[in-house]
């Protein structure tokens, strides 16, 4: 499987990562800060994540 990812704002974004973290969300009931938790997303990427997944993975 490759793996997908995009550069938002100098940082790295891997939609693998972020597939896995909202299936984690979903089926463990997992908040999001738990799931960065869990997949090790550093501190100082954790907003790129949640713009990411906001824009990216939900309608609005």
């Amino acid at each position: 499987m490759s793996t997908i990812t995009a550069t938002r704002n100098d940082s790295v974004v891997n939609y693998s990562i972020i597939r896995n973290m909202i299936r984690s969300i979903g089926r463990q009931h997992w908040s999001v800060a738990e799931a960065m938790d869990e997949y090790d997303i550093p501190e100082d990427q954790r907003e790129i994540y949640m713009e990411t997944i906001a824009e990216e993975f939900f309608v609005s």
